[in-house]
Order: structure tokens, then C-alpha cells, then sequence
């Protein structure tokens, strides 16, 4: 995580740089826009982390042994497809959820299933793919993808064996 931060600083500082050049000053509407952007996602972004402290603090470990860690084979590929489809918001909700699952002794299996079962079944968005493209193609789009984060869970369970 150390060197992702550090890579976003560097890619920022290098783009504020740019655009101080480019403006001939501070370029106050790319600050504000800036600004607009962190005053509606900060409240997101705390309760997420709230959310991520409270489920370590109520889920019992016993339980992320029995359902989720590698020895739970199949069930916890299964529970990472279902919470995987059920998580709702974006990245600030689905990543800590998904950290918090590692850190608790989730296997590599079930947190990829789960991350992969979010961004491909993720239940509600349906209602406004299919209000944009139609039923037909959100039943083909789910049709098509529905072997995908059980089968990535299954292929992530056996390659950390030699990666992580």
C-alpha cells in the first residue's frame, strides 16, 4: 500500500506541476472542481472505513475460518459470489470490505470471488442496466458472466499457493 501512495503523490504533484504551467498560476477551477468532488465522496469514504472497523469488530474469526478462509473450499466461494452480488456503492465500499476479509483470514479464493462477483453481478446496478440497454442484453451480459467469479475465486485459491 506504502508504494501506491507514494505513486499517486508523484502522479499528482507531476499533473499540479502541468497545470500550474499551463494556467500561468494556480489553476483555481481545477482546485475547485477538486474540492467539489472530495466534499461529496468524503462522507462515503468514512462511513466505508466505519463499516470496515465495525464488521472486524462483529464478525468472530471463528466464523471467517468456518465460511471464508481456504479450508471452507466451495461454501466460501459460494458466500463471496453472494456478498460479492449484495455489496452495493462502489470501490470505497466493496475494497475495505474486501481488506477487511483478508486481514480476518479470508482466503485468496473467496475475496476474489467476491471482488469479481461485485463488479460482474453486482444486483443493484440491474435496474439501471436494464433501464439503459434493455432486459434482454442485462440477462446475455449475466448469462455470460455468470461462471466468472466462482471460476477466477477457484484459479486465485490455487495460484496463491505460489504467489502469496
Amino acid at each position: 500500500m506504502w508504494m501506491s501512495t507514494v505513486l499517486i503523490i508523484i502522479v499528482t504533484v507531476a499533473l499540479f506541476v502541468t497545470a500550474v504551467w499551463k494556467a500561468h498560476g494556480l489553476p483555481t477551477e481545477a482546485l475547485r472542481s477538486s474540492w467539489q468532488t472530495f466534499v461529496m465522496t468524503f462522507p462515503l469514504v468514512v462511513c466505508a472505513f466505519l463499516c470496515e472497523g465495525l464488521i472486524k469488530f462483529l464478525i468472530p474469526p471463528e466464523w471467517i475460518q468456518r465460511w471464508l478462509a481456504e479450508e471452507a473450499g466451495w461454501r466460501g466461494i459460494a458466500v463471496g459470489c453472494l456478498a460479492g452480488a449484495l455489496t452495493p456503492g462502489g470501490p470505497y465500499t466493496s475494497f475495505p470490505l474486501a481488506m477487511v476479509l483478508l486481514k480476518a483470514g479470508a482466503s485468496a479464493g473467496t475475496v476474489m470471488t467476491y471482488l469479481t462477483a461485485w463488479q460482474l453481478w453486482s444486483f443493484t446496478r440491474y435496474p439501471l442496466e436494464i433501464a439503459f440497454v434493455g432486459a434482454p442484453l442485462t440477462v446475455l451480459r449475466f448469462g455470460v458472466t455468470f461462471f466468472v467469479p466462482p471460476l477466477a475465486g477457484v484459479l486465485a485459491q490455487r495460484l496463491s499457493r505460489f504467489f502469496l
